[in-house]
């Protein structure tokens, strides 16, 4: 099947997938059935071999998932075996603490350069990093190979820096502004609304607080 069919259900779900292989290969688990990493995971045996399909299935009837294999093959389709050099646009509290963020190196992003537009932030080290000024994003995009950009900056005046990013050659951006993006079609954007989570987690709360009132 065409990656381009499957849903985005099916893709959502591969990263935790692959933190899973990863906990169990670190264990020294070499096999396992769709119905134990189910267990695991809380997600059906039946969803986990669907999903699996997708991708040309990787097990054995009756002999389960090598689970250094799957781990690999998942990690390949989500484009880990090969290193994305990113940088980040934004160096306040949230931009640093991404860049300090070292589990990003484990599955090959490699975190090259941060940039801010505030003279204070300027010439600042985040974990060994030099903020940069703003004027100097588009030759350093152009010269040292950079692929995703992660947009950590405030509402206003994130949309003008996200199409430099696009014209610069930026094939996709981590964005973390308060702003949904309309850039060119082949521009990758995965936006990160924190305070959807957290209203997501409040929704979830009430409706079990409800719940145990009726009990």
């Amino acid at each position: 099947m065409d990656e381009r069919e499957i849903s985005q259900a099916v893709i959502g779900r591969l990263p935790r997938y692959f933190r899973y292989l990863g906990e169990l290969k670190d264990e020294g688990v070499e096999r396992i059935s769709s119905q134990e990493l189910s267990g695991l995971m809380k997600v059906t045996a039946s969803q986990i071999r669907q999903d699996f399909n997708n991708f040309g299935g990787f097990g054995q009837q009756g002999y389960g998932y090598n689970v250094e294999y799957l781990y690999y093959e998942i990690g390949r389709i989500l484009g880990l075996d090969r290193q994305h050099n990113f940088i980040i646009v934004g160096a306040g509290n949230l931009g640093r603490a991404l860049g300090n963020y070292m589990n990003f190196e484990r599955r090959g992003f490699i975190f090259k350069g941060i940039f801010d537009q505030d003279p204070d932030l300027v010439g600042r080290q985040v974990r060994g990093v030099r903020v940069m000024a703003m004027e100097d994003m588009d030759r350093f995009i152009r010269e040292n190979d950079i692929d995703i950009a992660v947009l950590t900056l405030p509402k206003a005046g994130a949309e003008a820096v996200a199409e430099r990013l696009a014209e610069d050659g930026i094939r996709a951006i981590w964005n973390f502004a308060h702003v949904d993006l309309n850039l060119p079609e082949g521009i990758q954007v995965e936006n990160v609304h924190l305070s959807d989570s957290l209203m997501k987690l409040s929704y979830n709360i009430n409706r079990y607080m409800k719940e145990q009132e009726k009990h």
